[in-house]
């Protein structure tokens, strides 16, 4: 019992291992998106619910990966010679997850500046278009006043 326990939690962290490459594209995707001029924001949004997702599973099979440490603690703790294969099969797993969580946070930080570069020249931009188009309406208010010639000599009393 104690062995199929075991498979179980080496599946499980081959399955967390495809799953992180996958967030790691989704990362590689989302720096290609947020480097593009111009920003595709819908694309961006896509990206972040796909990668949410993935997130979500990941917790679910570290829940189950916990609840499955906690049934065979004790019995490989007691023969530790009769699971070693496995065991080290799970250490050997669990440091490729580790590292790719450790990439995947490094390129977290590299996703987080890029958009934030990208949304601050989007704001430049806006403000730009702002400060064009309220010149443009002074101007246009301005030159409209330009022909018109005050009446001189009219009598204003009534």
């Amino acid at each position: 019992m104690t062995d199929d326990y075991l498979q179980i939690m080496i599946e499980s962290l081959e399955k967390k291992i495809d799953i992180l490459d996958k967030v790691i594209e989704l990362d590689k995707r989302q720096l290609n998106i947020s480097l593009a001029q111009p920003l595709d924001v819908e694309a961006y949004d896509a990206s972040m619910d796909e990668k949410g997702e993935l997130i979500d599973e990941i917790g679910k099979l570290d829940d189950g990966f916990t609840v499955m440490y906690e049934r065979v603690k004790e019995p490989v703790a007691e023969n530790p010679d009769l699971y070693r294969e496995k065991v080290k099969k799970l250490q050997e797993l669990i440091r490729i997850a580790v590292d790719k969580g450790v990439s995947i946070e490094a390129m977290e930080k590299r996703n987080k500046q890029s958009i934030q570069a990208a949304l601050s020249q989007k704001r430049k931009e806006i403000r730009q278009i702002k400060v064009s188009s309220s010149a443009a309406t002074k101007y246009y208010q301005n030159m409209s006043k330009v022909n018109y010639i005050d009446p001189q000599l009219m009598d204003r009393k009534k």
